[in-house]
């Protein structure tokens, strides 16, 4: 009588194998976001917003306010009385744990906005820093004439 063989067949290694490279590549998927995933999605969140406002102040004769807080940011309108006002189409935004705002040099008193988008395409300058953990990672800027370029913090 033959002695039936101890191991395993190269069809097993093969089929254990495969399962294996599939879970580690849900793996990979399904792992959280770095900080500096988020504050690249953040930045180019504030910068198309910011870009998009200032085509909508040119092409409606508005002018616009974005105010800044260390967590969150809110579009605003200057209304016909000469007062800030919510602009009722963008909701306050809060950023993800983690991410912060630093606005270098920051304007604006109470709850005025600290960058100004006006209807003849003027954006006061200004320079914003987005930190995670209190690290700044990528910074937003423009001098009031050019788009606002994203760029990291070096």
């Amino acid at each position: 009588m033959r002695k039936p063989m101890a191991g395993f067949t190269l069809l097993e290694l093969l089929v254990v194998l495969v399962i294996v490279s599939l879970l580690a590549g849900l793996a990979g998927l399904v792992q959280s976001d770095s900080g500096g995933q988020k504050a690249r999605r953040e930045g180019e969140r504030l910068q198309n917003l910011i870009g998009l406002l200032r085509e909508d102040a040119v092409l409606n004769s508005v002018n616009h306010g974005l105010r800044l807080e260390p967590d969150r940011y809110a579009v605003q309108n200057l209304g016909r009385d000469g007062q800030w006002q919510a602009d009722k189409r963008f909701k306050e935004y809060r950023l993800p744990g983690g991410l912060r705002l630093d606005l270098q040099e920051p304007r604006g008193q109470g709850k005025e906005p600290q960058l100004w988008i006006t209807s003849d395409d003027q954006l006061s300058p200004f320079t914003l820093l987005l930190e995670y953990h209190q690290q700044p990672l990528l910074s937003l800027s423009s001098d009031g004439v050019e788009e606002v370029r994203l760029a990291p913090v070096q």
